[in-house]
């Protein structure tokens, strides 16, 4: 509004009309702050005393409230008496709304009165403690009320206190709803869950899951019906605009009570987002319910709004600006103002790993796609970085992108590499092993030498994803048919050494390790002699296990780990988790329990491990033949190349310094074998070059 056009007349002018609080008091205060003090409250106060002239109380209280509230009117408790004069019930209400007392705002203070001054007997209320209510009696002598609550009966409330605490509903409140037309509420539960909670949510205000099922139990339907009734709810407000579920229960539901529908209204909302995880949100519903984004007006909101992501994402979260180069490719937008080219190359080039583990699979082969197309080659270089140390479903994605990308060739060496060198990780593995037509085309490993390296594999201490990939691994070997397949490809040597690993390996406790004997028994019932051994070898003294300084230490500091840091912060997260309530549908509840069963476990076996294996520095080892303590040098009798290896125990492996276990094939095919001997191991035929002392660089790395 213009200034300029306003005077003292024309606000005294407006006692001839409507006034609108708002209006009314926006003018004036724009007057005092544009420097009109006097005029504004000149001109109020000649419209107060026309509005009194008039006997509109109403619009005289609009006008003394702003005044008040400014401090010109000095007696303001006597003007409101002689403004009610005549009406003594509301001046009993003057005190109890808090006029003569300086802890209540002026401003506050006429909202009080005006609130009790609307109350009449008959009308529906609500109070936080007390819950639904019904107006008796207002009784004026005394200043108070007489309520019937529901959930206290017939109670007395004084004038002062339920102007703070007592709140008036109108017929559409869902209390109403449930006091007028009972059977109405009972149909919508049943039929419109999701018209329900819109109408808790326009009766209440914006508030979390865990606050609405507080207000709608038991007050609108029973504890027991809950879950059904939420379940319907969600899934209905899932295609309405107008409502937004949070991902956490503890968020707050967004509600539209104008309403909305999925136009350029709505697109309105993703243009004026700032927050990289609430426009993540809004893609993916897109994404989910197909919606229309062929406007011009959606089509440049998705542009600027996905170079806000991929530009804006912090450097601790890659995933966010790889998650803003797969929306582009699925929206087919093209992020404006962007080095496109320079982006994907950092993003390549910076944390793949982590990018690639944090994001849904199903994304992986698009994003995987786009960083193919732009540099091949750096793509190709830093997987085969990535590829040893990521989880089986990245890897999966991974694999079939490459795959599809005409980089086969690439990826049959890389994984030629790991699994001849022995560095395959259980991801990798595990997909060997799901991929049978793949390995036999690129002729990669035979199924009874996968299995060996799958044995390998299991007695290593791992955690997390590769944890997860090793435990599906271990499940392989109790389907017997697999089982059996795998041996029926094994010589029978090589099957008594698998017999053997089985029996005497430390990658399975009691129950599997008998568990899969017995399998194995079914088919090679000849193999028994390996599990019930001959008198002879009973009497022989077990020998006990052996590992490195070095490794014996790492697993102590893992265990005290877990038991010490892990555990503790496991039990933290279940407090926190089981606070939100509703253990049955809170999915953070169900992953600390599981991550407290795997912590346990592990914990127990690294215990049990460490019980049986001794710590050596290998000092006292011999080397007039092949055993744990001494360098081995081999030459092979088909190529001519040669190798140094260094056996020490169970636990240790080095592939830089070229350390491996005396558990390992190639040491076991060694074992006891002297300088000159003629040896058949996995790689072929070779000849025992030397046998020798450890070296110091190798001493040094035992002691750690």
């Amino acid at each position: 509004m213009d200034l300029d056009a306003i005077n003292e007349e024309w606000i005294a002018g407006l006692a001839d009309g409507e006034i609108n609080r708002d209006e009314l008091h926006g003018v004036l205060s724009a007057l005092v702050e544009a420097g009109r003090r006097s005029e504004a409250v000149n001109g109020a106060q000649t419209l107060y005393t026309r509005l009194v002239d008039a006997e509109k109380v109403d619009d005289a209280l609009v006008v003394l409230a702003w005044l008040g509230a400014l401090g010109t009117v000095e007696d303001l408790t006597g003007t409101l008496k002689k403004l009610f004069g005549k009406n003594r019930n509301v001046l009993k209400m003057l005190e109890p709304a808090g006029f003569g007392n300086r802890k209540v705002p002026v401003l506050e203070a006429f909202k009080r009165l005006d609130f009790l001054r609307s109350l009449k007997t008959g009308m529906l209320c609500y109070n936080e403690t007390w819950g639904f209510g019904i107006i008796e009696d207002i009784d004026y002598f005394y200043g108070e009320l007489e309520i019937d609550f529901e959930k206290k009966g017939e109670h007395e409330m004084a004038f002062n206190y339920a102007a703070e605490a007592l709140e008036l509903i109108s017929d559409d409140h869902i209390l109403a709803i449930k006091h007028n037309n009972p059977a109405e509420l009972e149909r919508m539960i049943k039929e419109e869950p999701g018209e329900v909670v819109k109408t808790a949510l326009h009766s209440y205000g914006s508030m979390s899951v865990t606050r609405l099922m507080e207000k709608m139990i038991p007050s609108v339907l029973p504890e027991a019906a809950w879950k059904k009734f939420w379940e319907g709810a969600r899934k209905a407000l899932k295609e309405d605009a107008s409502v937004e579920i949070p991902k956490k229960r503890s968020d707050n539901i967004v509600f539209h009570k104008g309403g909305l529908s999925y136009d350029d209204e709505w697109f309105g909302l993703i243009a004026d987002e700032r927050d990289i995880e609430s426009l993540f949100e809004r893609f993916n519903e897109i994404i989910d319910k197909k919606l229309d984004y062929s406007s011009e007006f959606a089509k440049e909101t998705l542009s600027n709004r996905l170079a806000f992501i991929i530009k804006g994402a912090p450097s601790a979260r890659p995933e966010w600006k790889a998650q803003g180069f797969i929306f582009a490719r699925q929206f087919g937008i093209e992020p404006t103002g962007l080095d496109t080219e320079k982006l994907i190359r950092d993003l390549i080039k910076d944390d793949l790993v982590a990018t690639l583990d944090r994001l849904p699979s199903r994304s992986l082969q698009t994003l995987l796609s786009i960083l193919i197309e732009n540099d091949k080659d750096a793509v190709v270089a830093t997987l085969s970085q990535v590829i040893p140390v990521v989880s089986h479903p990245v890897l999966n994605e991974i694999m079939a992108a490459l795959i599809a990308n005409g980089v086969e060739e690439d990826v049959r060496q890389i994984m030629t590499s790991a699994v001849s060198r022995r560095t395959a990780s259980a991801p990798m593995l595990l997909w060997c092993q799901r991929s049978t037509d793949k390995i036999t085309e690129w002729d990669l490993i035979s199924k009874g030498d996968l299995a060996f390296r799958i044995q390998e594999v299991l007695e290593v201490n791992c955690a997390g994803a590769m944890l997860r990939a090793q435990n599906q691994l271990r499940e392989r070997f109790q389907t017997e048919e697999w089982l059996h397949d795998v041996m029926d490809d094994m010589s029978e040597q090589q099957r008594r050494d698998f017999m053997r690993r089985i029996h005497e390996g430390h990658g399975w406790d009691a129950l599997d390790r008998k568990s899969v004997e017995a399998k194995v028994l079914r088919k090679y019932p000849e193999l028994q002699d390996i599990i019930l051994p001959t008198a002879s070898q009973t009497a022989q003294k077990k020998e006990v296990p052996f590992t490195s300084i070095s490794s014996y230490e790492k697993r102590q500091k893992q265990l005290e780990r877990i038991m010490t840091v892990e555990i503790p912060e496991n039990s933290k997260e279940i407090e926190v988790a089981r606070s939100h309530g509703d253990l049955r549908e809170n999915a953070e509840f169900k992953y600390a329990k599981e991550r407290q069963g795997l912590l346990m476990a592990q914990g127990a076996q690294l215990a049990e491990d460490l019980e049986k294996v001794k710590p050596t520095d290998f000092s006292d080892a011999q080397t007039d033949v092949v055993g744990a303590g001494v360098g081995v040098e081999l030459s092979y009798t088909e190529t001519g190349a040669v190798e140094t290896y260094y056996i020490l125990g169970v636990w240790d492996q080095d592939e830089a310094l070229n350390i491996i276990s005396s558990e390992t094939r190639l040491a076991k095919a060694l074992e006891g074998h002297a300088e000159g001997d003629t040896v058949e191991v996995p790689a072929g035929k070779c000849i025992i070059k030397s046998i020798t002392e450890l070296p110091e660089n190798i001493r040094s790395w035992i002691t750690g």
